[in-house]
C-alpha cells in the first residue's frame, strides 16, 4: 500500500454522541463485519473488553484497518467520557485528522469543548459530523450556529439534512448538488433536487473555497464555470491548512450520510506523507527524516495493552521507513536495541498478522517489555519525536487491600496499570504509609478496580488519603539533658547542651557543633547528631516528622569510662524532645499551587469555593476562551477537587496543581489533628 493512499482519522466527541455506532455502520458498509453490533447487547466491534460491555460505553481506543476502494483507512474510535481523555490524547498523535461528532439533539456538550481543543492543539485538520438527525429535537442549523459561535475556524456545511426527526429523509450534498434519500436500510442517490433553501450556505461555501485559490478567484469574479473537481481541490487545501472545517449531517443508526462522509474523508484528509519529513530531536539538535519507505525507520508508540498471560501489546504508527518482522530497532532515549517479532494490524479485538508496515500505517507488536507508550522506535537514525501529552490525573485516593489475601498482590497489580494507562499513577507515601493513586475521576477508579480484579485477581477499597503533615518550631531555645545510668560495671554517661532555632520554610534540618575546650570529645559529636536525626522522625505534638530547624550542640560533659556513642545519642534525643516542647511547636500542612481554568460565568463560584477551602487567590488572567485563577490551597482540601469542580461548573472547568510549600495550620485545625492522632493511637 502506497503511503499516499493511506487515510488516518479518529472519532472524538462527548460521551453518547454516537462514535461507536458510526464505527459499526462504517465497518458494515466496507464489509469488515456482517451487521452493526449493539451497545446494549455488548456486541460492538469497538467495545470488546468486559468492562466496556458491562458499562455499555467505550473505555479504551479501538483500532480498525480496512480498504475503501484503492485507499487504506485506519480508524480509531475513542472514548467520550472525560475520565478517559488520555485515550484521546494517544489517538490524536496517530492520525492526520479528527472527526468531531455532535449529537444533533443536544448540541455542544461538556467534553465536546475539551476534545476539540485537544485536536486543535495537535494542529490536526478537523471535520464535524452532526449525528442523530433522525431523532426528535435534532436541529442541524442550530448546532451549526453553535459551533460557529463557540469554536475558532471557518465551518462550512458540505452536506445538510433533508428534514429531521420523523420527517428525516436523508442528506443533501451541497457541493455536488445531489441528495441521498433513505429507502428502507438503503440510500438512493437523487440528482433532481431543490437546494434553494441552502443558497446562502452554498454561496458561503463557494466564497470560502475560491478565497483559497487565486485562479479560482479570477474565475469566480469573471463569472466563469468552476467545476466540482476544482472546488474539491480547493477544499483539500483549506482542510490541510486548517482554514476550512467541513460539516456533515446524518444518522449513524440509519446509515444515512455515512458513506458520503467516508467518501469525503478519503478525498480530503491529507496523506501521512503530507508534511514531507518527520521532525524530532537528538542530543539537543533538531533532526528531520524524509517520509518514505526504506530501512531508515521511525515509529511512535501511541498505546500499550497488557495481559498477564499474553504479555504486552504495543500499538504504534510508522512515521517513516518500513518495519518488518525480525527487524532490529532501537529505543534511542533508553539506549536499548530490540528485535521486532510478529507485526499485526488491529480490528477491534482481532489481530491480523502482516509482513511489513509502511509510513502512515498503524500496527502492533507483542512482547517487547522495554517498549512503553510515547516511546520512539527507530532504525538507521537516532531521533526522539515529541512525547504524547497526557492529561494529569488529579483525583487522589488511598488504596487498601479488600482482604488479607489481596495484601501481597495489590502493589504489583496497581503498579502494572500505568503501563497501559498513563493517566493513572500510583505511589507509596512513606510518610503516611499509604499507597496513593491518582486517577481522572471516580469512574476511572471504578474501572481500574474491575481491571485489577479481572486481570490480577486483586480487590481493593479506597479512602481519602491522609495528609503528610509535618511539625516545626517557632522560637529559639537552649536545653540541657544528661543521660546517666549506673548499675554495676560500666555505666552510661552523656551530657549535652543543645541550641535549637527555626529555619525558613523549606530549610529542612541543619546540625552544627560549637564545642570549646573538649567538653565533648569529637568522636561523640556524630552520635549527638544521630540522636537528633532519629528523634525528629516523630514530633511532640502529633508524632509527625519535624522539619525546618537547626540544632547546635554547644556544651556538655563526658566520663572517661562510662561515656559512649549510645549514651550521647540518648542524651541528644531527650534534649531534642525537651527543646521542641519549649520552642512553640506547630503543625505544618502541604500547600498546593492550583491553576483553575473555567468560563468567565463560573469565576464567582470558583473564588467562593477556593475561599471555603482556605485557599489564597494569587491572581486571575484570561487564558484563551477561559479565565485562569491561580491560588494556593492546602492539599487536604484538594484530594477530591476533580469531582467538586465538575459539580460547580457542570464539567466546564479544568485544573492542574503541584506542591508549593508547607505552612502552619490554623490553631483550631491543629487541635483537631492532635485529637484525631491520639484517637488513632488509642
Amino acid at each position: 500500500m502506497s503511503t499516499k493512499k493511506i487515510r488516518n482519522f479518529c472519532f472524538i466527541s462527548h460521551g453518547g454522541a454516537g462514535k461507536t455506532i458510526l464505527t459499526e455502520t462504517i465497518l458494515t458498509n466496507v464489509g469488515l463485519i456482517a451487521n452493526p453490533g449493539s451497545i446494549e447487547k455488548g456486541s460492538t466491534a469497538s467495545d470488546f473488553t468486559p468492562e466496556e460491555k458491562s458499562h455499555k460505553h467505550s473505555i479504551s481506543n479501538a483500532y480498525f484497518s480496512f480498504n475503501r476502494g484503492e485507499y487504506q483507512i485506519n480508524l480509531i474510535d475513542t472514548p467520550g467520557f472525560a475520565d478517559f481523555r488520555g485515550e484521546v490524547a494517544g489517538a490524536l498523535r496517530m492520525v492526520e485528522s479528527a472527526v468531531l461528532l455532535i449529537d444533533g439533539t443536544a448540541g455542544i456538550q461538556v467534553n465536546t469543548n475539551y476534545v476539540w481543543s485537544m485536536a486543535e492543539k495537535n494542529k490536526l485538520p478537523r471535520f464535524v459530523f452532526v449525528n442523530k438527525m433522525d431523532l426528535e429535537g435534532a436541529d442541524f442549523f442550530k448546532v451549526l450556529d453553535e459551533i460557529q459561535n463557540t469554536f475558532r475556524g471557518k465551518f462550512v456545511p458540505i452536506t445538510a439534512p433533508d428534514g429531521s426527526g420523523e420527517n428525516y429523509k436523508g442528506v443533501f450534498d451541497l457541493l455536488q448538488e445531489v441528495a441521498y434519500q433513505l429507502e428502507g436500510n438503503q440510500e438512493k442517490k437523487v440528482t433532481d433536487v431543490d437546494l434553494s433553501e441552502f443558497e446562502d450556505y452554498k454561496h458561503d461555501l463557494l466564497e470560502s473555497l475560491v478565497e483559497l485559490d487565486e485562479a479560482l478567484m479570477e474565475k469566480y469574479f469573471g463569472d466563469e464555470e468552476i467545476t466540482v473537481e476544482e472546488l474539491i481541490e480547493a477544499l483539500m487545501t483549506g482542510v490541510a491548512s486548517g482554514e476550512i472545517i467541513p460539516v456533515f449531517a446524518g444518522s449513524a443508526l440509519k446509515n444515512s450520510g455515512v458513506n458520503l462522509l467516508l467518501d469525503y474523508l478519503v478525498k480530503l484528509i491529507p496523506a501521512p506523507d503530507h508534511a514531507g519529513v518527520v521532525t524530532g530531536t537528538w542530543d539537543g539538535e533538531t533532526v528531520e527524516v524524509e517520509i518514505k519507505e526504506g530501512d531508515t525507520a521511525v515509529a511512535l508508540v501511541g498505546k500499550t495493552m497488557v495481559d498477564p498471560y499474553v504479555g504486552k501489546l504495543s500499538i504504534f504508527k510508522v512515521l517513516t521507513g518500513t518495519l518488518s518482522r525480525d527487524k532490529e530497532v532501537i529505543i534511542p532515549d533508553k539506549d536499548v536495541k530490540v528485535k521486532l517479532g510478529k507485526l499485526f494490524k488491529l480490528n477491534g479485538a482481532k489481530q491480523e498478522e502482516v509482513a511489513k508496515l509502511v509510513p502512515g500505517e498503524i500496527g502492533a507488536v507483542a512482547r517487547i517489555d522495554n517498549l512503553e507508550t510515547s516511546d520512539t522506535i527507530c532504525s538507521g537514525v537516532k531521533i526522539k519525536v515529541a512525547e504524547i501529552e497526557f492529561p494529569n490525573p488529579m483525583y487522589f485516593q488511598a488504596v487498601y487491600p479488600a482482604s488479607a489475601s489481596d495484601e501481597e498482590k495489590i502493589s504489583n497489580a496497581i503498579n502494572r496499570i500505568p503501563e497501559e494507562d498513563p493517566t493513572f499513577k500510583a505511589e507509596y507515601n512513606t510518610e503516611t504509609r499509604e499507597l496513593v493513586i491518582a486517577a481522572m475521576g471516580t469512574m476511572h477508579v471504578e474501572i481500574i478496580k474491575e481491571i485489577c480484579k479481572r486481570k490480577f485477581d486483586v480487590d481493593f477499597i479506597t479512602k481519602t488519603p491522609k495528609v503528610a503533615y509535618k511539625e516545626t518550631i517557632q522560637s529559639k531555645v537552649e536545653v540541657e539533658e544528661k543521660h546517666k545510668k549506673q548499675s554495676g560495671g560500666r555505666g552510661q554517661y552523656g551530657h549535652v547542651h543543645i541550641r535549637m532555632e527555626p529555619l525558613p520554610r523549606g530549610g529542612g534540618f541543619e546540625f552544627g557543633e560549637d564545642i570549646f575546650g573538649g567538653a565533648i570529645p569529637n568522636q561523640y559529636i556524630p552520635a549527638v547528631e544521630k540522636g537528633i536525626v532519629e528523634a525528629k522522625v516523630e514530633g511532640v505534638l502529633a508524632g509527625y516528622p519535624v522539619v525546618d530547624f537547626k540544632a547546635v550542640v554547644y556544651d556538655g560533659s563526658y566520663h572517661p569510662v562510662d561515656s559512649s556513642e549510645m549514651a550521647f545519642k540518648i542524651a541528644a534525643s531527650k534534649a531534642f524532645k525537651k527543646g521542641m516542647e519549649q520552642a512553640k511547636p506547630v503543625i505544618l500542612e502541604p500547600i498546593m499551587r492550583v491553576e483553575v481554568k473555567v468560563p468567565e460565568e463560573f469565576m464567582g463560584d470558583i473564588m467562593g469555593d477556593m475561599n471555603s477551602r482556605r485557599g489564597r487567590i494569587l491572581g486571575m488572567e484570561p487564558d484563551g476562551d477561559t479565565q485562569k485563577i491561580v491560588a494556593e490551597v492546602p492539599q487536604g482540601e484538594m484530594f477530591t477537587y476533580a469531582i467538586d469542580l465538575i459539580s460547580i461548573t457542570g464539567g466546564h472547568g479544568s485544573f492542574d496543581m503541584e506542591f508549593s510549600h508547607y505552612d502552619k495550620v490554623p490553631e483550631k485545625l491543629q487541635e483537631e489533628i492532635i485529637s484525631q492522632r491520639k484517637a488513632e493511637e488509642a
